[in-house]
């Protein structure tokens, strides 16, 4: 799958995943025929993660049933957000703001939001709308990228509960914190041109 493929050691998530929450290791029925194995589980997870795909798109491929997909689903989730919250949805670091920072000032310097003035009278209220307006957009182009990595955010919410919408959101975050650092080289030094608008 081309997510876990971007995940670095992939088969390490999976066996922590595996270690985490007993449902994903592969156990034998009553008959003693072997059942699901970890992967088939966490792919099909992923599959509805990353392509949106609806439990009818993804049982003939899985070979699993409708439930068995949807529990997969939520427990990989809730595993991924157990495991990886700490790591992956902590405060930045200094190192991590130095970074961020360098890239063509992407985030806002104001610590809040505030609502838009709704009757622009001055230039003043123009002006702060404006930048504010700004800010706005930084915020849904980051959601922008979400949505582009994750066919499931921007699909609609079928059969999902808020608690359980939740957790597909922090999943989808976390996965994408964990693929983006895996991607960045650290000892790289970046090069950005100069912005002479705002020195």
């Amino acid at each position: 799958m081309e997510v876990m493929g971007q995940i670095a050691k992939p088969r390490h998530v999976m066996e922590t995943i595996c270690n985490h929450d007993p449902y994903f290791v592969q156990k034998d029925d009553a008959f003693h025929v072997l059942g699901l194995i970890p992967k088939q589980k966490i792919m099909t997870a992923l599959r509805m993660l990353v392509y949106g795909a609806s439990t009818y798109q993804v049982d003939e491929i899985a070979r699993m049933g409708k439930i068995t997909i949807m529990e997969s689903l939520m427990r990989f989730c809730f595993a991924i957000e157990v495991l990886y919250t700490n790591e992956y949805l902590r405060k930045p670091t200094p190192r991590d703001m130095r970074r961020l920072l360098r890239k063509d000032d992407i985030y806002p310097r104001w610590s809040t939001f505030v609502k838009t003035v709704p009757h622009l009278h001055s230039e003043k209220e123009k002006h702060f709308t404006k930048f504010q307006e700004g800010c706005r957009k930084d915020v849904e182009n980051c959601f922008g990228i979400l949505q582009a990595r994750w066919a499931i955010v921007r699909a609609a919410a079928r059969m999902f509960d808020v608690k359980a919408l939740q957790s597909i959101m922090m999943t989808c975050i976390i996965l994408h914190n964990m693929i983006v650092e895996d991607e960045y080289d650290y000892d790289v030094v970046d090069e950005y041109e100069s912005d002479t608008m705002n020195n």
